[in-house]
């Protein structure tokens, strides 16, 4: 099941690093929802967001072009998902082909999801990223992290 997990979280990363066209205040958000944070205190919303909703599996990546963030988790509904305890959820956060994790091994993060309905998910998200490859060093802090998605 982690394989799967690590799988779709990996596909949501190479798509949210594609090029987000133009931006500025002309630029309207996602046409799929909302997606943001604070990455090491500095606020981040993205302007791409991908969901990937299948058999069971659910993640979420984000970019703003310059920094991408994904998670993804076996899904029970709403609820509280913490690293380390549910099962296949992790992070990547990607900066300057520098790549941070948070899984059953590295790092921690807790997601809470507070709406999930057939087109719908809603919640909160957190992590303490450490240095995983691609020259990565030191550990990223991902706090005051929402999302609400259609799908």
């Amino acid at each position: 099941m982690r394989a799967v997990v690590t799988t779709l979280l990996t596909i949501l990363l190479a798509v949210g690093c594609g090029s987000d066209g133009p931006t500025g205040p002309e630029t309207p958000g996602p046409a799929n929802g909302t997606m943001s944070a604070r990455i090491d205190g500095t606020q981040w919303t993205a302007s791409t967001i991908t969901p990937g909703i299948t058999g069971g599996i659910s993640a979420i990546g984000g970019s703003d072009g310059t920094r991408t963030l994904a998670f993804a988790w076996v899904e029970a509904g709403t609820g509280t998902y913490q690293i380390g305890t549910a099962v296949g959820f992790n992070g990547n956060l990607t900066i300057a082909g520098g790549i941070w994790v948070a899984n059953g091994s590295a790092g921690d993060g807790t997601l809470v999801v507070t709406t999930r309905t057939s087109d719908r998910i809603a919640g909160t998200f957190s992590f303490v990223m450490t240095a995983g490859s691609g020259g990565a060093s030191g550990t990223r802090t991902v706090s005051q992290g929402t999302f609400d998605i259609t799908f």
